[in-house]
This record gives structure tokens, C-alpha cells and sequence, in this order.
């Protein structure tokens, strides 16, 4: 869906009082240089609500306060492998008790998205220097082993 240029209350103003002078859907349309849809949306608008804001869309208000949203960016930020689980926690002793998922999405919108951690093996000092050893080793050796 192509999101059109938003008309400015000015003109949508002129259109509620076109519309009260008498004018046609079209005219006003023609007129102003707007679809003759727009005009009829933005009259029906008007003689429901008696306005011409822009109202609130319905949907329930984000669990996560902005404040909190910026602290779990913050925090997945600076350490990529942290849970969800921890960031549940941190939540919680902050007073807001949200689900793995509402964190899932609320990193997604911020632009994070979540991966699980490739499983490298560690190699520690006395594993290194066995496979040096092996390998020098077995510099010499013919190509067929």
C-alpha cells in the first residue's frame, strides 16, 4: 500500500468549508488539485468527529516505556550474546513483567535481530601447541597419506 502525501489542515480546512458552501465532492476536488475520495473521506471525517486532526489509531499501548526499550538496546549493544531470559529479568527488577516475545520484537523493531552463537570449539594453549606438534611432525610425509 502506497502511503500518498498527507494533506495540510489548512487545506483540509478549506475543504469542510467548501463542502459547508455547497460545493460538490468533484468541484472541491477540481478545485484543490485533491481526489475527489480524499474530499469525500475527509467530509465524512468531519461531520463524525467534528474534526480534521489526524486521530489516534485503536491498539493497545507498548508494554515496554521508551526508557526500558533504550536500556535493553543498550545492553544488547554492548553484549551481543545476552539472553532473553536475562533481559526479562532486568525488566522485571525495573517493575515491568513482559514475555521473551514482546522482547523479541521490540529488539526487532529497534533493528537488532536475534541469532543464535555459532558453537566453536576453544582452543586452549596446550590444544595449540598438540597441533603444532602433529603438524611438524608430520611435515615429511609422502602426499597418498
Amino acid at each position: 500500500m502506497a502511503k500518498t502525501k498527507e494533506l495540510s489542515k489548512d487545506t483540509r480546512n478549506k475543504i469542510v468549508d467548501l463542502h459547508q458552501a455547497g460545493k460538490t465532492e468533484s468541484a472541491i476536488g477540481k478545485q484543490l488539485g485533491v481526489k475527489k475520495s480524499t474530499v469525500g473521506a475527509i467530509i465524512r471525517k468531519w461531520k463524525t468527529y467534528k474534526t480534521t486532526d489526524n486521530l489516534p489509531r485503536s491498539g493497545a499501548p507498548r508494554k515496554i516505556s521508551p526508557r526500558g526499550v533504550k536500556m535493553i538496546t543498550r545492553t544488547v549493544s554492548k553484549n551481543p550474546r545476552t539472553t532473553r531470559g536475562d533481559l526479562v529479568n532486568d525488566l522485571q527488577r525495573a517493575g515491568t513483567k513482559v514475555t521473551k516475545a514482546t522482547i523479541s520484537n521490540t529488539l526487532r523493531r529497534q533493528g537488532l535481530k536475534s541469532c543464535s552463537a555459532r558453537r566453536v570449539p576453544l582452543l586452549k594453549p596446550v590444544h595449540v601447541q598438540a597441533r603444532l606438534k602433529f603438524a611438524r611432525e608430520h611435515l615429511d610425509d609422502p602426499e597418498e597419506d
